[in-house]
């Protein structure tokens, strides 16, 4: 443990007040998981920096709909459908809640590029799983927006924390990071996510991602929204992004999943003609100007 290291874990228990969900967010929660999309237009209507979001995604080379999108409503109907579009509405609403400084490896900025590309792949990655697994690409797009959230919680509740692991970070390039919060703080930022999203409610599979993404044995009930998000963060390496600090493809967790290599390379390269509109969710997730 690092000199002036402190015990967040023990930290947070002590909160008596914690960070809000924003109302945007509570509005969508209060539709219910199968919402009437005429609900969902009338809420992300609300908010015109969210509705120019799920048009643009719409209208990303990512969908491959070469069709014309004109509103919220086309996007919704013609392209994303209700629940993909509910959760990626919902992923933006909660992102405003936490205000950590922007600059670093581990930064909102950062944060945010990496999450916005690791839910497009984590979706991508569920449309190629059979069927009768049942996983939900909508879900797992959720589960790629808020799984690094932890960074984001320890950047707005404990500013000179997230100073220090960035510091550390840039210092020592080739340390897991997990290995690198343990020391500085006796937690991780999967553990403080986890925390929030059980604060927050959010659905099971969420709270499963955010907790395990970096634990390549897990295989408790939510395991398979959990691993993608660990294949995700491993791909994403290969674009010098995240924390996963491995880029090997865990063959494993692929066969479990009964994914092929080629399934996630294929994922990545539509991830990559899709970049311009993945960088616009990430600016706006981070409240960049």
């Amino acid at each position: 443990m690092m000199e002036n290291s402190i015990n967040i874990r023990a930290e947070l228990e002590k909160l008596e007040i914690f960070p809000a969900m924003p109302e945007l967010a509570h509005k969508i929660v209060a539709l219910g998981s199968h919402p009437d999309i005429n609900d969902l237009v009338a809420i992300v209507e609300i908010d015109p920096g969210l509705a120019s979001q799920i048009v643009r995604q719409a209208t990303s080379p990512f969908f491959g709909y070469r069709g014309k999108v004109n509103s919220v409503r086309d996007a919704i109907s013609r392209v994303l459908g209700v629940d993909r579009a509910m959760y990626l509405a919902y992923g933006v609403a909660t992102g405003k809640a936490l205000r950590s400084p922007a600059d670093g490896p581990v930064g909102r900025k950062a944060v945010w590029v990496h999450s916005a590309y690791s839910a497009a792949l984590m979706q991508s990655l569920a449309g190629c799983l059979p069927k009768a697994a049942g996983i939900l690409p909508g879900i797992c797009y959720l589960c790629g927006l808020m799984h690094n959230i932890g960074f984001l919680l320890l950047g707005h509740l404990f500013p000179a924390e997230l100073h220090a692991l960035n510091k550390a970070v840039l210092d020592n390039p080739r340390t897991p990071i997990i290995d690198l919060e343990q020391s500085l703080y006796m937690s991780n930022h999967a553990e403080m996510g986890m925390w929030l999203m059980k604060k927050w409610n959010m659905p099971a599979e969420v709270i499963a991602a955010v907790h395990m993404h970096h634990n390549v044995n897990y295989c408790g009930q939510y395991a398979p929204y959990a691993n993608l998000a660990l294949i995700a963060d491993r791909v994403l390496q290969r674009l010098d992004m995240g924390d996963g600090g491995n880029e090997a493809l865990p063959i494993a967790l692929l066969a479990a999943l009964d994914l092929q290599e080629d399934d996630v390379l294929g994922a990545l390269q539509n991830l990559l003609d899709a970049r311009s509109d993945l960088d616009s969710l990430a600016t706006h997730l981070a409240g960049a100007a």
